[in-house]
């Protein structure tokens, strides 16, 4: 029977609200949405994250924009923004779930280039065993995620790091892709270095492609491969990281992170950031427990 439900995008599945945090990492145990839900995680996507799964122990299956794939521990499963996922582990299956915003896996494609290609397609990648590297790190992230030290997130920034190099280096690409790839993340890299420096100037999307020398609709195809979104939402996302941080560190008024931003009118910074976080600046504020500057 045809299925006309669409795919439903969330931050975390089962949950309905955003991640309005200001941290880039989450992390938690396979078993935490697996047990409540019978083992079974319905089709969904993620619009502004992407997900590891470490699979340690146990088994089951996957299914990555419709392709489907037999789990054996221990392996690695890279599923990227806004690709279709569901799953069915096998009972007692054991693991690490990392959840990546968006902005820092932006800021990884501009770092590493052709690197990028590690969170640029679905994935699945056997690892040797409990004392792979790559395990180490994961249980590393999860260790710096849980506890509340000086510096926390550029030590989780560092190990993110580590740990895409480390699975890039696993990812053997088909003939003719590090070209491509190649090509296309020299492009995103520099529209990403370019957004972080003018984020706050409101430039449009046709400003930022001349200046790399590419049209607007080349640069949209750059960032739906690279990002699985638009050029105009990865600038929209480098601004939201940009206001919450504000809101959250900073002792400046609603209007004051509105002007910092670019905006002329408080009232548009208030509506594009409600429509984007789905609350309000003042009420983002609060939830965080900071200083309440007022509007």
């Amino acid at each position: 029977m045809r299925n006309d439900q669409p795919v439903p995008i969330v931050d975390f599945y089962g949950e309905n609200k955003t991640w309005s945090t200001t941290e880039l990492i989450h992390s938690e145990p396979l078993v935490e949405r697996s047990l409540p839900n019978d083992w079974k995680i319905r089709p969904h996507r993620h619009r502004r994250l992407t997900q590891l799964f470490l699979l340690q122990r146990g088994g089951g299956t996957a299914s990555l924009d419709a392709n489907s794939h037999l789990l054996a521990p221990p392996c690695v499963v890279i599923v990227p923004e806004m690709c279709v996922h569901a799953f069915e582990w096998t009972k007692n299956s054991s693991g690490i779930v990392l959840s990546i915003a968006s902005p820092l896996v932006h800021d990884l494609n501009r770092e590493f280039g052709s690197g990028s290609a590690t969170f640029a397609r679905p994935a699945i990648l056997p690892i040797s065993g409990k004392h792979d590297h790559v395990v180490a790190l994961f249980e590393e992230i999860d260790r710096e995620h849980q506890r509340d030290l000086v510096m926390k997130e550029p030590m989780l920034n560092s190990l993110i790091k580590a740990l895409a190099i480390s699975l890039f280096r696993r990812i053997i690409p088909t003939p003719g892709t590090n070209m491509r790839l190649s090509r296309a993340s020299k492009h995103f890299a520099r529209f990403s270095t370019l957004v972080d420096e003018h984020h706050k100037t409101q430039r449009s999307v046709v400003s930022y492609a001349s200046e790399i020398g590419i049209t607007s609709s080349h640069l949209n195809s750059v960032c739906q491969d690279l990002a699985r979104m638009s050029a105009l939402s990865v600038i929209h996302e480098r601004v939201l990281l940009a206001a919450r941080r504000s809101l959250v560190y900073t002792e400046k008024t609603i209007s004051g992170v509105s002007s910092g931003l670019g905006f002329s009118d408080p009232s548009y910074f208030t509506r594009f950031f409600k429509r984007h976080m789905g609350l309000s600046p003042s009420t983002f504020r609060r939830n965080s427990g900071t200083y309440d500057g007022g509007e």
